[in-house]
């Protein structure tokens, strides 16, 4: 399959960047976020090293980053958007162990306006979000999951043995969800049948770090690790992953195709951004139609747009503090 990359544009994070996130929602589809995170050095005042962040919030037009936002917060670990919500919200998972909820208001321009925090992790830090309809699932340091329903804590357990990098919903099935940590274990759980796990599966040698439920094709899931593997699972027979495909980095986040299921996108840490095509399933591997390099660091963050444009994706790295605006042409 021939492919093309172009890079469009790039802005300069300042921060470490490591979440990147286009807001869905019909009519808002040119917003995106990016959030980061900076280790401070010792103050007089403090313990030890303290953790700041920011979320950047900008409008793509003419094929050009536009900044319209900037948000001073705790050190950013996570963000989604509500693509169920009248109104695009967006909630962002914080060192702090808190989550903070946006809103964006349209008075003047498109901007986010901020609506609430809810602590979730005492003593620790809140890793992941997920969101399905007026439900929220939070992943946090301490090993535990937290459910939300409409902004408030209706269920949290401990899930894993150590950092619990990753929950999702299995969009799918809303009495389903999903969790990596770094006990190397993958799990899922009925949410009638809390706190026991309905299936645990060491496929994965090295931490889980990330997955994604396909919008367009049932009973598909994808989950990437710390082991340079992305699985894809048929979750109705959860024994083996259907295909097992190794992408050269650790897979710290996972994105399908909004447009149609068919490609994935992975963040592969120490070996850039690969898009695969799972158009048909192999018996081995997905072949990787692309790979994107041009980040000097660590690829961490990255989304498609969900715009009419085909193939429009965003990323940031890690150490060279730079968001990237590309094309990636099939």
């Amino acid at each position: 399959m021939d492919t093309h990359i172009t890079t469009l544009d790039q802005f300069n994070t300042e921060y470490t960047a490591d979440s990147v996130e286009w807001c869905p929602n019909p009519g808002y589809t040119s917003l995106l976020v990016c959030g980061t995170y900076q280790l401070n050095s010792h103050t007089p005042d403090s313990s030890g090293p303290q953790k700041k962040g920011r979320v950047y919030l900008f409008q793509v037009s003419e094929k050009k980053l536009h900044l319209l936002q900037t948000i001073e917060c705790a050190a950013v670990l996570d963000q989604k958007w509500n693509e169920k919500s009248d109104v695009p919200t967006l909630t962002v998972a914080l060192e702090s162990g808190f989550i903070s909820i946006y809103t964006i208001d349209n008075d003047k321009e498109p901007l986010l306006v901020w609506k609430e925090d809810v602590q979730i992790a005492t003593n620790g830090l809140a890793l992941s979000v997920d969101l399905l309809a007026l439900r929220t699932l939070v992943s946090d340091s301490l090993g535990k999951i937290s459910l939300l329903d409409n902004g408030t804590v209706t269920e949290n357990w401990k899930a894993h043995d150590f950092e619990a990098w990753i929950t999702a919903f299995d969009k799918w099935d809303e009495t389903r969800i999903w969790s990596g940590g770094d006990d190397t274990k993958l799990k899922v759980w009925d949410l009638r049948c809390l706190p026991s796990a309905a299936l645990t599966s060491r496929k994965h040698s090295m931490g889980v770090c990330s997955f994604h439920s396909n919008p367009y094709k049932e009973h598909v899931m994808a989950s990437g690790s710390y082991d340079e593997h992305v699985f894809i699972w048929d979750t109705r027979q959860m024994k083996s992953p259907i295909t097992d495909t190794h992408i050269g980095g650790g897979v710290w986040r996972l994105k399908w195709s909004p447009h149609n299921g068919d490609f994935l996108l992975a963040a592969g840490m120490h070996n850039g951004f690969s898009v695969l095509d799972c158009k048909v399933y192999s018996q081995n591997d997905q072949p990787i139609i692309a790979q994107y390099t041009e980040h000097k660091s660590l690829a961490y963050g990255s989304d498609w747009s969900h715009g009419e444009e085909l193939g429009l994706i965003a990323s940031c790295s890690f150490y060279d503090h730079l968001l990237h605006l590309w094309k990636l042409s099939i």
